[in-house]
């Protein structure tokens, strides 16, 4: 039974709790207990908050024995990564700064609502140093392996969040975005993940790495997931937002929309060409699913997009140089990818930084004006499938990129841009792993990228076929 209630969904969780089918207690049990088979492997998490989480499901039990009902993520299994305070743990941001730090005595906002829906916190899931740079080796934590072919790369700094979702070891992760951080691993894990409207969520008590840039944002294995998530990190109360019938069954009608004749601008120009032939193929194959559902596909010509990935680092760089300032007595105990992304931030002009503020107000304000051109657009969510662990370059197109900044390349310009933007699987390769699409809108866009996330997914039928079992090279 427990890899079948590791298995379900927020919505099937919610159905199951409200019918007497399964207990919370059930569920957090199965999903601690499958951590403690599997985590040893994947490294997704830091943290297993085992006594505290049965604690708390039973608190949950008791509620909806009395008839108490905080909506859908009530009794859900939800991590968190470890850039966030979780009261009575120790944040340690994936660094050697940070291990002797106080242990937290309040939580981050997002975890307090999170509480309040009802959800179980299980663990605090591992990521990069700071939320910046490569998977170190020699780092304290090790590295995170992809669930769909263990000994692969899973992504940038919340790939616990998605290994930890992708396999099964909680229902939603909640991670960080400042320049693709959320997506890359949503692609490369194979689930959805959402880079809300910068600002949307607030920040409080969340260790930065870019205060103009920082997203928090949702990872789960079906876009319904993410966006239940998503309403109850940024405050909204799901009790009466969505309803429950007679029989227990949480409507979708709101996701379950027909996207006839919605306007969806496809960027051309040879920035998005340079793609591996699965991505490519697993691409055209979403636009021709989009025409069946009748949408207008719109070509359009991305203004500035070459220059918008450097131009994120460059804000990025200055402002975690800016913050790590606080810890130049503990500099030895930096790891040498972070120094690498961070330190030259410290020699950074003032000019130069304030001349890529206005250049992003620059963009912002040429991308807006696209807004009246189409309701969404589409691209892909990155231009390869998940590397082999100490992978330096991956070949495209006849030429080898750094494999770093080949995987945020499609994901930064949205950072840059404050646009919301989702992943969502849209294939694999040869091998299984999978390619992604990212939907992406203009500022408060986030429940059309639901509406076309839920249609892509639920036409291509991917969730079932990836599953959550990971697995191991023989």
């Amino acid at each position: 039974m427990v890899n079948e209630i590791c298995d379900l969904s927020v919505f099937d969780l919610a159905r199951s709790y409200r019918r007497n089918e399964l207990s919370p207690v059930e569920v957090v049990s199965a999903h601690l207990e499958r951590c403690k088979r599997l985590n040893p492997a994947l490294n997704a998490y830091l943290t297993l908050l085992h006594d505290s989480a049965i604690q708390t499901a039973r608190a949950i039990e008791a509620l909806f024995r009395t008839g108490i009902d905080l909506g859908p993520l009530q009794g859900v299994p939800v991590s968190v990564k470890d850039l966030m305070r979780l009261q009575g743990t120790r944040t340690t941001a994936g660094s050697r700064v940070l291990l002797e730090a106080p242990m937290d005595q309040s939580d981050a906002l997002v975890v307090r609502r999170l509480r309040l829906a009802g959800s179980v916190i299980i663990g605090k899931t591992n990521l990069h140093e700071f939320a910046i740079g490569d998977p170190d080796p020699e780092g304290p934590f090790g590295l995170v392996q992809n669930p769909r072919r263990v000994g692969y790369h899973p992504g940038s700094s919340s790939s616990g969040a998605a290994a930890g979702v992708a396999a099964g070891l909680g229902v939603i992760g909640i991670g960080t975005d400042t320049g693709g951080s959320v997506r890359i691993p949503a692609y490369l894990c194979g689930i959805a993940g959402l880079k809300p409207t910068t600002g949307r969520i607030p920040l409080d008590g969340i260790v930065p790495l870019s205060k103009s840039l920082d997203t928090v944002g949702p990872l789960a294995r079906t876009v319904s997931d993410v966006a239940m998530a998503f309403l109850v990190c940024m405050g909204q109360s799901l009790t009466n937002g969505c309803p429950i019938n007679g029989s227990g069954e949480y409507h979708l009608n709101q996701l379950d929309q027909t996207v006839k004749n919605w306007r969806i601008g496809v960027p051309r120009g040879g920035f998005f060409e340079k793609v591996q032939p699965a991505v490519a193929a697993a691409f055209e194959g979403t636009l021709q699913l989009l025409r069946e559902l009748k949408c207008h596909l719109i070509d359009f010509d991305p203004p500035g997009i070459e220059g918008m990935p450097e131009l994120t680092y460059f804000i990025i760089q200055a402002e975690g140089a800016t913050y790590h300032e606080t810890f130049r007595d503990k500099e030895e105990l930096y790891g040498p990818s972070f120094k690498e992304h961070i330190f030259p931030g410290r020699e950074m002009k003032a000019t130069t930084y304030v001349t890529a503020r206005w250049q992003q107000f620059e963009l912002q304000q040429k991308w807006q004006e696209l807004v009246d051109q189409f309701d969404l657009a589409v691209v892909p969510s990155g231009p390869a499938v998940a590397p082999k662990h100490g992978t330096k370059t991956i070949e495209v197109d006849g030429q080898n990129f750094p494999f770093r900044a080949l995987l945020g390349r499609f994901a930064r310009p949205f950072n840059l841009l404050g646009w919301p933007a989702l992943s969502v699987p849209n294939g694999t390769n040869s091998q299984g792993l999978p390619t992604g699409v990212q939907l992406v809108g203009p500022p408060d866009s986030e429940w059309r990228l639901f509406i076309l996330g839920h249609q892509i997914e639920k036409n291509l039928g991917l969730v079932a076929k990836l599953g959550i079992e990971p697995r191991f090279l023989p």
